[in-house]
C-alpha cells in the first residue's frame, strides 16, 4: 500500500507540481520553522510567543532522538522510488532516517501550538491545511513513507497539545518543565556517533531554556504597540546574526556545535529581548 501511494506521486511528477510542493517543503524546513518560531516569539504576546517557541525547540530534539534511534531506510533507498530533489532548498537527507518526518513533525507542531494559542476555528483549518500539504509535499519528493508523516502529524500535534495543557493547567510551572526536559536532552548527547542534527537541537533547546527562564525573571514586563514592536525583528536579527558570525570562529567538533546553538537560541531568547526593552520597542 505505501509503495502503490509514493509510485502514484511519482507518476504525476512535472515541473508545475515541483514548484509548488516545493513551497510546502522549504515550509517544513526545521531551520525555516525555527526561525519563524522566534519571530514570533518577539512579535506576539508573551504567553502566545511562549508556548509557540516552546512547542517548536521541544519537537526538534524528540524528532531527531527517533530518527537516528530507529534508523529506517528512506524509500529511495529501498528502491520502492526515485528522490525528486525539490528546486528550493536541497535536502541534506540521511538516507537511514524516514521515521517519524521531520518536516511534517516541525511544522505540525508549530502550527498546531500557533492555532491552539489563537483558540480560533479558522487558525485549526489553516493549520490543518498547512500540514496536509507538508506532509503530501514529502511524498511527492518521494523522502517519506506515508507512515512516516502519519507518524511526525502525530507526534506534532502530541507535542503541542501537551505544552498547551501546560500553559493551562501548571503555567507557573513552564520554565521548570522546560529546562527539566532540555537536562534530559543533553544526556544522549554523551553517547557515541550521535546524530549532528541532535546536538543542533539539543543545543537550540538548552539555550532557549536557560534564556527564557533568565528573561522571565530579569527582564520587566512591558506593553508596546503592534506597529512599534515590528522594529524588534531587524533590531533582534542583527544581534543574533552578529552571534552566529561570531560562532562561526568555534572550532569544529559536536561540543562546540552544541555551545553555539545554544548560544544563538540563548542570544533570540534574553540579549535580543533585553535590547528591546532598553529601546522601548
Amino acid at each position: 500500500m505505501e509503495a502503490a501511494i509514493l509510485q502514484f506521486f511519482e507518476g504525476i511528477r512535472c515541473g508545475f507540481l515541483d514548484v509548488f510542493f516545493g513551497i510546502f517543503s522549504v515550509l517544513g524546513e526545521a531551520m525555516i520553522v525555527g526561525g519563524v518560531a522566534i519571530l514570533v516569539f518577539w512579535l506576539a504576546p508573551k504567553r502566545a510567543g511562549e508556548q509557540i517557541i516552546m512547542t517548536a525547540l521541544t519537537s526538534f530534539p524528540i524528532n531527531s532522538f527517533m530518527k537516528f534511534t530507529i534508523a529506517r531506510p528512506r524509500p529511495f533507498v529501498a528502491g520502492v522510488v526515485e528522490y525528486r530533489e525539490p528546486p528550493f532548498l536541497a535536502d541534506s537527507l540521511d538516507p537511514c532516517a524516514s521515521f517519524p518526518s521531520g518536516h511534517t513533525q516541525s511544522s505540525g507542531s508549530f502550527a498546531f501550538a500557533a492555532a491552539s494559542s489563537a483558540k480560533k476555528l479558522f487558525a485549526w483549518i489553516v493549520a490543518g491545511v498547512l500540514i496536509l500539504l507538508v506532509m503530501l509535499s514529502r511524498l511527492y519528493f518521494g523522502a517519506h513513507y506515508p507512515t512516516d508523516v502519519l507518524a511526525g502529524l502525530c507526534f506534532g500535534l502530541a507535542i503541542a497539545l501537551a505544552w498547551a495543557a501546560v500553559f493551562r493547567f501548571a503555567y507557573p510551572y513552564r520554565y521548570l518543565i522546560l529546562l527539566c526536559l532540555a537536562a534530559l536532552a543533553l544526556f544522549p548527547c554523551l553517547l557515541p556517533n550521535v546524530a549532528h542534527d541532535y546536538i543542533q537541537a539539543t543545543g537550540l533547546l538548552a539555550g532557549a531554556a536557560l534564556a527564557l527562564a533568565s528573561a522571565h525573571f530579569c527582564l520587566p514586563e512591558q506593553s508596546c504597540p503592534f506597529p512599534r514592536r515590528l522594529w524588534r525583528v531587524p533590531v533582534g536579527a542583527a544581534l543574533v546574526g552578529a552571534v552566529f558570525c561570531f560562532c562561526l570562529l568555534f572550532p569544529e567538533g559536536e561540543v562546540f556545535s552544541l555551545i553555539k546553538w545554544a548560544l544563538i537560541a540563548f542570544t533570540a531568547g534574553f540579549p535580543a529581548p533585553y535590547l528591546f526593552s532598553l529601546l522601548k520597542i
